[in-house]
């Protein structure tokens, strides 16, 4: 497959293609180290989609290259039908040369339903799709299982924005905010039924906690006018005597 040397300023970064993936600094700056000394490896071309010069592939690269000051790089143009197409090989090429983290399987899962959505996705018979064949497809897409895909969907779909970045920021894991998730709906009366592990009450416990820290930075940004630092101090010493006192010896 033929490539063309093309002036970088030609092309051009845009969403969602820029966004499937987020460039980590850690590789950008290692790729750049690299590019640097030994130029850029033709080997691996940037992907453009042929007549609009978006990069679609290769986006670490194209980076790097501006980063070190190249004017001009490799790039291998390809046709494709329509925007969705074009990003679905966009997330194909890279899925299968990554290791997927949690936070890229709720931006994927959620790009995944909206492609998948606008083409009217069904099953082979033409009837439509249920949850669960639904997710043994993104399961399959996204190189994951079944069990994960519906536990990051429940997560998508009713958990707060403080859980859903505290999954971006790698705080917590899929699995641990499904289960903070789900025991907040069984305390709301959203689902019946007991707990089905003993992550109840860590998980309510954890979102306490996180609400007190979030409201004293609060308190401590505004120069203690709402609550005195003493009686902060005052407070977090009687929890402390309350946990030592009741500490089984």
């Amino acid at each position: 497959m033929k490539t063309d040397l093309i002036n970088i300023s030609e092309l051009s970064v845009q969403d969602p293609f820029s966004s499937i993936f987020p460039i980590g600094n850690e590789t950008l700056e290692s790729i750049a180290q690299d590019m640097e000394t030994n130029g850029f490896d033709e080997i691996f071309p940037i992907i453009a989609w042929e007549g609009k010069n978006i990069v679609v592939d290769g986006h670490t690269r194209f980076a790097a290259a501006k980063a070190v000051g190249l004017e001009a790089v490799p790039v291998l143009f390809k046709a494709f039908e329509n925007e969705d197409d074009a990003v679905l090989y966009s997330f194909h090429v890279q899925r299968n040369r990554r290791n997927i983290s949690d936070e890229d399987i709720l931006n994927c899962l959620a790009l995944l339903d909206t492609i998948h959505g606008s083409t009217k996705e069904g099953s082979k018979d033409g009837s439509k799709q249920n949850r669960k064949e639904t997710n043994e497809i993104r399961a399959k897409e996204l190189g994951i299982s079944p069990n994960k895909v519906d536990k990051a969907r429940k997560v998508m779909e009713h958990g707060n924005e403080d859980i859903r970045e505290s999954i971006s920021s790698g705080e917590k894991s899929i699995n641990k905010a499904f289960q903070e998730v789900q025991e907040a709906r069984r305390e709301s009366g959203e689902i019946k039924g007991p707990s089905t592990t003993g992550l109840g009450s860590a998980a309510r416990y954890t979102q306490t906690l996180g609400k007190f820290l979030k409201e004293l930075t609060r308190i401590k940004q505004d120069g203690w006018q709402d609550v005195s630092q003493e009686k902060a101090l005052t407070d977090i010493e009687s929890v402390k005597e309350l946990i030592e006192n009741s500490y089984p010896e």
